[in-house]
């Protein structure tokens, strides 16, 4: 779980999707593109562009009087992941938001598979100037996200109004109720794409070190370009990672999700703030882990990184980090890039995906070696030379294929002659206090 901060904003959610590989066809919520290069003696920089969305709904009149306002999100498919949260006014006349208290975590636990509910009890009418049917009231927004590809959705609830042209805001007698649905007809359906999950999103390190995420946005993925840095950038994010309690149960991720904080990282490090969080020269989020062996974050587990697209302001910043004032409505669209560094001294980089029975498949990597056993130690490229055994998988077993060494910055090749369907890793014994290294798996396919 996690909780994002504009001002007096404070959100918790969840967000999990299945991914898609690099070269796909650009789409809302679609990953673009992506690739992956190791410039850094034990760093994977892997690139990754793409688009995420939010779908704001403000209510259809304004908040006249004190009692309840309640919101149902239905969704599908039903063992997605979606959620609903609830904005609401801090004080008149204020250009900030906030979601709305003890309500943000009702909208991201189902009470049962595909639909979700937030109750709020509007302690009081802040705008009570006087106009022909009462008073002004308060404008309050329902803010739908999508966490597990597109969801489809639709939106009802009802919201507390004055009766009869009353200014009395508080008293049992003038109480009415608003209904509202979006979209109107009862059958239709609004979608709304989130951040995918998996593939690209799937964060393995290999070694200790220390990982890091970076997230730059406005982008324009069929470009691969960033907009410079300004303070009046109308979207803001926020980014996190979380373990491998959060996969997929049986192909399907599961409905209801952990919430324990200590589950998460950059938790408090990207809450969202209108002014860049890191860097002089570029607009975004930057945080970072450590991968340590006797961590809470170890070598050799799938963890899985999140970047969320919060809100987009209905206008420009006036003056970062000041406020947005109010979200835009509708469905909105943000491109991204997101920058990971994954700590793997020992790196797979490709294999030979297909070849024909008895054909040669081609593995390539690097290797890079630290200079001792401590975490943050310096790493630099293994000295030519090196000895790395190439392993493939054989019934429940791993057995030594090839055993190849390393030439100059740590690279290595071999050439294996392939005659079934084959699974690969790569292993370094260790050397000088420094453990054993193993690498990623990658697989081979083999056609007649």
């Amino acid at each position: 779980m996690r909780k994002a901060l504009i001002g007096t904003l404070v959100l918790s959610m969840i967000l999990v999707w299945l991914g898609t590989c690099a070269g796909g066809a650009v789409a809302a919520g679609a990953v673009a593109s992506w690739s992956e290069r190791q410039t850094i003696p034990g760093l994977t920089e892997r690139t990754i562009w793409g688009r995420n969305q939010v779908y704001v709904y403000r209510l259809p009149a304004n908040v006249t009087h004190t009692g309840d306002l309640h919101v149902e999100l239905t969704y599908a498919p039903a063992d997605g992941d979606c959620f609903v949260y609830l904005l609401g006014p801090v004080a008149k006349g204020s250009q900030e938001w906030q979601v709305c208290p003890d309500t943000y975590l009702q909208g991201f636990l189902p009470l049962q598979p595909g639909r979700e509910v937030v109750d709020y009890a509007v302690p009081a009418v802040l705008d009570q100037d006087p106009v022909d049917d009462g008073v002004r009231g308060d404008v309050y927004y329902v803010v739908v996200q999508a966490a597990n590809a597109t969801s489809s959705f639709s939106l009802k609830g009802y919201l507390p109004r004055v009766a009869g042209g009353s200014t009395d805001t508080t008293s049992p007698g003038t109480f009415a109720r608003l209904p509202f649905r979006a979209p109107a007809s009862a059958r239709a359906r609004l979608k709304v794409a989130g951040a995918p999950y998996g593939g690209a999103f799937n964060l393995t390190p290999t070694s200790q070190g220390q990982a890091e995420c970076r997230l730059q946005y406005p982008a324009d993925v069929v470009k691969q370009t960033v907009s410079p840095p300004s303070a009046a950038l109308a979207a803001s994010f926020e980014q996190y990672v979380y373990p491998p309690l959060w996969d997929p149960e049986g192909g399907a991720i599961p409905v209801a999700q952990p919430t324990d904080y200590a589950h998460w990282d950059l938790f408090d490090q990207n809450r969202h703030a209108a002014a860049p969080l890191a860097g002089d020269d570029w607009y975004g989020l930057q945080g970072d882990f450590a991968v340590q062996a006797a961590g809470p974050w170890v070598p050799g587990r799938a963890y899985h990184y999140v970047p969320v697209l919060w809100l987009a302001a209905a206008q420009p910043y006036a003056v970062a980090p000041g406020q947005p004032g109010p979200p835009a409505t509708g469905l909105q669209t943000v491109g991204y890039k997101a920058t990971l560094l994954i700590p793997q001294n020992l790196r797979l980089a490709s294999a030979t995906r297909r070849v024909r029975r008895g054909r040669v498949a081609t593995l390539k990597g690097t290797l890079a070696v630290p200079t001792d056993a401590t975490p943050g130690a310096s790493i630099s490229w293994a000295a030519p030379g090196t000895p790395v055994t190439i392993q493939r998988k054989s019934g429940g077993r791993w057995i030594t294929a090839r055993v190849v060494r390393t030439a100059a910055n740590g690279v290595w090749r071999a050439r294996v002659r392939v005659r079934s369907a084959t699974r690969w890793r790569v292993w370094w014994p260790g050397a000088g206090g420094v453990g054993a290294e193993y690498s990623l798996v990658k697989r081979t396919a083999v056609t007649r």
